[in-house]
């Protein structure tokens, strides 16, 4: 990524919030002196050359490896390096035009006092903002780590999302599972023609068939029979009922009065 793409943590520099600027494309936006900006890119501090930034943010290579394009991009509470120099100075600025605008009204010792703590401020601000471009150019290796380790939880999600759909389908597999051919059936009905081994509870579902006008005469003869010979060898019969006839099944007492 190129200079002005740096990302770094949002949280690194403290400071009221001002108004945003337009993005700074050099380093030279600092108005600072013991930094310069040196051909092809390559940034110095303080007498001191650093590697030029290139445009995937990697030193000296311009090109992306089929696995790096293959790595999520990370982007989670970072701000591009740019927006953070441009709102330092905004800030800086604000302040020092502020700091101007209220001098006169003050006293010789609390200008003093105000331009000294102003001046502490801004350099302890700076200092860090000068720590953070340095650090900047190892951003490309630790974003690629994030990105290395973004792309790791994500196999692990996808990993376990196989085991659970592996076992899902192992639970729901006797469910599904297709039974044994039923040979002995199978010869006894083609053999027989007519099959004797189901279940009493089919039977009972069935409603038996209708007798015949025979059946029906012989069933009520049996029925009469019945009644009679319980009525020859059972109790007594009491002298009242002794009057009956025993006709189609059943037995029609005849009491007087």
């Amino acid at each position: 990524m190129g200079h002005d793409m740096q990302r770094v943590p949002s949280t690194t520099l403290s400071g009221p919030d001002s108004a945003s600027r337009p993005e700074s494309r050099h380093l030279d936006a600092m108005h600072t002196t013991n930094d310069q900006l040196l051909p092809n890119g390559t940034q110095a501090y303080n007498g001191e050359i650093a590697e030029p930034w290139t445009q995937n943010g990697a030193s000296g290579d311009t090109n992306l490896s089929g696995s790096d394009a293959e790595l999520p991009q990370v982007d989670a509470k970072m701000i591009p390096l740019s927006i953070t120099i441009s709102r330092l100075i905004t800030y800086a600025y604000t302040e020092l035009v502020t700091l101007v605008d209220t001098l006169p009204a003050r006293t010789d010792a609390d200008r003093r006092s105000e331009i000294l703590k102003y001046t502490d401020h801004m350099t302890d601000m700076l200092t860090k903002l000068l720590v953070l471009v340095r650090w900047a150019k190892h951003a490309p290796q630790i974003q690629k780590c994030q990105n290395i380790i973004a792309y790791l939880d994500s196999q692990n999600r996808y990993f376990d999302c196989a085991v659970d759909s592996i076992y899902a389908a192992f639970m729901s597999m006797p469910g599904v599972r297709m039974r044994n051919y039923d040979v002995g059936n199978a010869a006894e009905i083609l053999s027989t023609g007519s099959y004797q081994r189901l279940p009493v509870a089919i039977k009972r579902m069935v409603p038996p068939p209708k007798l015949s006008k025979h059946q029906v005469r012989e069933t009520l003869e049996a029925i009469s029979g019945i009644i009679r010979r319980r009525i020859l060898c059972g109790e007594p019969v009491p002298l009242a009922m002794r009057r009956y006839v025993i006709k189609n099944g059943r037995i029609v007492f005849t009491v007087p009065g």
